[in-house]
């Protein structure tokens, strides 16, 4: 979404919300993009209100999801210092949120993100639990978790700018694969990998026929490619190169 799209969210309303693409893959429980009046400023937050969308957000944090980890590593730290990561709840009577949790966004990784997530369930689910040595019950509450908090004043210019600085968590966040994506990926990844070691066998005994490489080479690049992944792009390409195919 670009700016000028995203203004034309922007009213006179005290809460705005922002809808976030699907895109073409599998539907998504994403979460809220809000710009709230506040006097002469605006709170502008990527919100999660809901037990789904959390749930969903949990996905990140799969073993099986590094690169996702990273990339979350990676986009946060690139935000500015003011920006911040907020955990906050409201209780069954009352009108407004309390915050119980902030930090500074840059400086969230996944384990704290998986703290934070883990405490807004607790939030949502109440219960007894120990604070200084004390066991105490606390009520179920909604939370809120607003993975990333900005204020800026009432104006267009600003505005742009906190949600171009935003946009980069945004586009991670919107691309959180679901559970039916993960267990997918998981079944065909093994499948990709299998035809790619036959597409280099291929080219390894068509090296061996034609005599550009031993029996006892054929045998080393075979041992190579299947203990040492990192090298298997410049292996086939060398292979490639040699026989005159396009790399």
């Amino acid at each position: 979404m670009s700016d000028v799209e995203v203004m034309e969210f922007v009213s006179d309303d005290q809460l705005l919300t922002i809808p976030l693409s699907e895109g073409d893959g599998e539907k998504r429980p994403l979460p809220l993009v809000e710009v709230e009046e506040a006097g002469e400023r605006l709170n502008v937050s990527v919100v999660y209100r809901d037990a789904e969308s959390l749930r969903h957000l949990r996905n990140l944090l799969s073993p099986s999801q590094v690169e996702a980890k990273g990339a979350f590593n990676s986009v946060m730290r690139l935000l500015p210092i003011s920006f911040e990561t907020r955990l906050s709840k409201r209780g069954f009577k009352e009108s407004s949120f309390t915050v119980q949790k902030k930090f500074i966004a840059s400086r969230v990784d996944p384990a704290l993100l998986q703290l934070l997530i883990e405490e807004a369930e607790v939030i949502r689910s109440g219960g007894r639990r120990s604070v200084s040595g004390r066991t105490l019950y606390e009520a179920p509450a909604t939370p809120l978790l607003q993975i990333v908090y900005a204020q800026t004043k009432v104006d267009e210019g600003e505005l742009g700018k906190v949600l171009s600085d935003m946009r980069q968590v945004i586009t991670l966040l919107s691309a959180v694969k679901t559970q039916r994506e993960i267990i997918h990926s998981r079944i065909a990844k093994p499948v990709d990998e299998a035809a790619k070691y036959r597409g280099f066998i291929e080219l390894l005994n068509k090296a061996r026929y034609l005599g550009m490489v031993s029996a006892e080479e054929r045998r080393g690049l075979d041992k190579r490619w299947r203990e040492t992944p990192d090298e298997r792009g410049p292996m086939e390409e060398d292979l490639k190169r040699r026989l005159g195919e396009p790399t």
